[in-house]
């Protein structure tokens, strides 16, 4: 399945990510988590894949693909070869995560056709003016995510999304038909409509008590 497509109107996603979970039957709840938010009417789950820094792992994106799930699988990896792409597509990936930030433009454009050869959809993922112009200048591009939150100090500011979306950014995406996602800090139904004014038609943004809402939920199964 096709991401860019997958929501239709009003395209949402929501990410499966690392949980403080016993070891014995962590594999069980992120499976369950990934179909309860299919059944909640989630467009496409986001699965973090990087084991050294959020300890995710390439068999949680393989369990939830295999456990029956639909909706398409987005691989959020710190991607800086190829190799990964290609693995991310057999571990069952729709679409992978690009950042501009830690690529250069050459990289993402050869990974952007990779990409595509494999039927995987890139989210190239861009944190500030600049990078936006330098994706912006990459032919092919099809789904850009702004993350709110500022690399450097970390802190989030969602008004990110609305000063890079603005006069001519804002017109080239609109002409080209790319998909916006928001990403970082949207945490409430106010956040996510200010977004959504702004030109963004996705969030891929999940808050801790959902997760807390998640682990009930498992338990008591």
């Amino acid at each position: 399945m096709d991401v860019k497509d997958a929501g239709g109107e009003g395209l949402c996603l929501s990410g499966a990510q690392k949980l403080e979970v016993p070891v014995q039957w962590y594999a069980v709840v992120i499976v369950e988590i990934a179909k309860a938010y299919e059944k909640g009417g989630a467009a496409c789950l986001s699965v973090l894949t990087d084991q050294k820094y959020f300890q995710g792992g390439f068999e949680n994106l393989e369990k939830i693909r295999n456990s029956g799930v639909k909706c398409p699988l987005l691989c959020k990896e710190f991607v800086i070869d190829a190799w990964q792409i290609y693995y991310a597509r057999t571990k069952g990936a729709d679409a992978i995560l690009l950042i501009a930030a830690v690529l250069p433009d050459l990289d993402i454009k050869y990974m952007t056709k990779i990409c595509k050869l494999l039927g995987l959809t890139p989210l190239v993922e861009v944190h500030d003016e600049r990078e936006m112009d330098r994706v912006l200048g990459i032919d092919g591009i099809e789904l850009i995510g702004i993350n709110n939150r500022n690399l450097e100090t970390f802190k989030v500011d969602i008004s990110n999304t609305k000063n890079l979306l603005q006069g001519e950014r804002g017109r080239i995406i609109r002409e080209r038909g790319i998909i916006v996602v928001g990403e970082s800090g949207l945490f409430t139904p106010a956040d996510i409509a200010y977004v959504q004014e702004t030109g963004v038609k996705a969030i891929n943004a999940i808050h801790t008590s959902f997760w807390k809402i998640s682990m009930v939920m498992v338990e008591e199964c």
